[in-house]
């Protein structure tokens, strides 16, 4: 299966939105400014990222819905867990860094643990799991949230603090990734659905901030209480209005993506942000790097965007050249390899050791094997008892040759892998 470049570039577009909320200096208060639009980068991209992580669990675990091989869907789940301990520990590596960036990977991992139930369900059943949780999952969030703050003590016990606190709850953000498991199910190549995607993003959108700021001039709650935040659409709230309005923006910028880079120029001009998405946990982890060496000031009290372009610069040149000299990301590669198990493969079974049957007048036993399975591609199968022989095949005509029979096509054995 080939990459679809959209994807990429709209995973692209997420970590190039973690630069921006991460080091931007917003200077400008005007959309159309330089940096006026510094502010769709609070919080939008973490969920855009998250919505693309469920895109690549149904890219990862394509081939076992197709066969609906049972043994080909235990060894993506193992893959899957396997995935979810390497990012873990990358996760905690990197925060042991001690940037004051808030890293994603550990409740990254922890939402790829809470999906393996999802995993077979039906879409429409999904994406009323994922309402259900955007509606539920956010009263205990904010409810923690509300009474202790970001000061938490479970926020640094493993696995538990990425449940309920931080700034990626995984109780809640797993409903980015029931969203982003449908859509990655659909026909992303078809432009029907890319206008879909771009158009429902849209409205999603919409009805989220917009029922969270009706919401807020209806009640007009009292600032830093629960039903402040349960009607805010701040970035990082968590509440359900903010979620919906994040789904619908990142539904939108995939569509978006799909749509731009369908044609040759689309993707030729795109290719630094899609090179950039097709090696994101490569580049995702050595901006973290990047700000350690800058230092906390350069997060908390920028003095210039030069720190931001010089980043997206060297980025955008990197990822191209890897990617043309080498393709797949350095860490991707080495999370490949760390994830490998052994494709399923259905062989037949013997039923036991070959027994000699009698053979026709004049010739002695000839043994054969019994096969229980169904034949080998290529196997002649004996005629049952009782049954004609088939005539036999003439013989070519002189200066002809034989003529070989076409040979069956077999499914192609390519795994898709997350793109």
């Amino acid at each position: 299966m080939q990459r679809i470049v959209g994807v990429d570039t709209a995973r692209g577009l997420a970590i190039l939105g973690m630069f921006v909320a991460h080091l931007g200096l917003e200077r400008h208060t005007g959309l159309l400014t330089p940096t006026g639009w510094f502010f769709v980068a609070d919080g939008r991209p973490s969920a855009l990222f998250a919505l693309l992580a469920g895109v690549g669990l149904a890219f990862m675990t394509r081939r076992a819905a197709a066969s609906g091989d049972e043994v080909e869907w235990q060894r993506q789940r193992i893959r899957i867990v396997k995935r979810s301990l390497v990012l873990y520990v990358l996760g905690w590596a990197l925060t042991f860094l001690s940037t004051p960036v808030a890293v994603i990977l550990p409740a990254y991992a922890v939402m790829f643990l809470l999906m393996l139930p999802f995993l077979k369900v039906r879409t429409p059943v999904l994406l009323g799991w994922a309402a259900g949780i955007l509606l539920v999952a956010q009263l205990p969030v904010l409810a923690v949230r509300e009474e202790i703050g970001e000061a938490s003590p479970w926020r640094i016990v493993p696995g538990v603090g990425d449940l309920l606190t931080g700034y990626y709850p995984a109780i809640s953000w797993i409903a980015y990734l029931l969203v982003g498991l449908a859509v990655g199910r659909a026909s992303l190549r078809r432009v029907r659905t890319q206008l879909v995607l771009l158009g429902s993003g849209v409205a999603v959108a919409v009805v989220g901030y917009g029922t969270g700021v009706l919401l807020q001039d209806l009640w007009q709650p009292s600032p830093h209480t629960f039903g402040a935040l349960l009607v805010s659409t701040q970035p990082h709230t968590d509440s359900a209005v903010e979620m919906v309005g994040n789904t619908g923006v990142a539904l939108a910028v995939v569509g978006l993506c799909l749509l731009l880079t369908r044609p040759t120029v689309g993707r030729v001009l795109l290719t630094p942000v899609s090179a950039s998405g097709a090696m994101s946990l490569t580049v995702y982890s050595l901006h973290i790097v990047y700000i350690r060496i800058l230092g906390d000031d350069a997060v908390w009290y920028p003095t210039s965007n030069w720190p931001l372009v010089a980043l997206v610069l060297a980025t955008f040149v990197l990822a191209t050249a890897w990617q043309l000299l080498w393709g797949q990301g350095p860490f991707e590669r080495a999370v490949h390899a760390l994830i490998r198990t052994t494709p399923s493969t259905a062989q037949p079974t013997w039923a036991g050791p070959a027994q000699p049957t009698p053979g026709p007048p004049g010739r002695g036993p000839t043994a054969l094997p019994t096969w229980t399975g169904a034949p080998r591609p290529g196997a002649v199968v004996p005629p049952a008892e009782g049954t004609p022989a088939p005539p036999s095949r003439p013989a070519p005509a002189p200066g002809t040759g034989a003529v070989a029979a076409p040979a069956g096509r077999w499914p192609d054995p390519h795994t898709p892998g997350q793109p």
